[in-house]
């Protein structure tokens, strides 16, 4: 024990006298058996991921009304813009309240109060892929048999295959021509409302 003791108080002096001394070497001891210190290499392996995002843009969902007189002689057509926010693959699914024009009036003897009309759906990615499909109204139902009816989720909807981070000319249009059916329309005013959903695709 005293002969530990010893060298270290041997060590220390080294250090003291040469901190005190104008030399600039830098002087290091060891008690015997030390020898240098080791130097350990230690890998870290670090990983983490990204999860693609899907959604409308601020404003970019679209929006908005059509208010057309007299629109069973004229027919209709009106484009809504759509913006959005999808880092992978998407999904886009409209579903309808009513399946058609539905007049606000009750329903007279020997007069239709529901007006077809169509949804069409142009989807652009960053890339300049594009994904198009339309369908009538009435199809736009949980049966009804639209390609994109009902609520969008990772397999259903209209699929656009790359990342659409970009307002590239997405859009959904409504249209009709004038109307053709068989038995006039009731007068009145007529209406739906289209709900469109996003979702990211695999």
């Amino acid at each position: 024990m005293r002969f530990l003791k010893t060298l270290a108080m041997a060590a220390i002096g080294v250090v003291l006298s040469t901190a005190a001394g104008e030399a600039h070497a830098q002087v290091t001891a060891y008690a015997p058996g030390q020898g240098a210190v080791n130097s350990v290499a230690v890998a870290i392996d670090v990983r983490a991921s990204v999860s693609g995002r899907c959604g409308f843009t601020a404003g970019g969902a679209p929006t908005g009304s059509i208010s057309q007189t007299d629109f069973d002689r004229t027919g209709f057509s009106r484009d809504f813009a759509i913006s959005m926010n999808c880092t992978v693959a998407s999904r886009v699914a409209v579903s309808s309240r009513n399946g058609g024009l539905a007049a606000e009036v009750a329903a007279s003897d020997g007069y239709a109060i529901t007006a077809p009309y169509t949804v069409a759906l142009r989807m652009v990615a960053d890339n300049g892929a594009a994904a198009e499909a339309s369908c009538a109204a009435e199809t736009l139902g949980a049966a009804g048999g639209c390609s994109f009816a009902g609520v969008a989720s990772s397999t259903n909807g209209l699929r656009l295959a790359g990342a659409a981070t970009k307002t590239n000319g997405s859009y959904l249009r409504v249209s009709a021509p004038a109307y053709t059916g068989t038995a006039p329309l009731v007068a009145g005013r007529y209406a739906d409302t289209l709900s469109v959903t996003i979702s990211v695709a695999p």
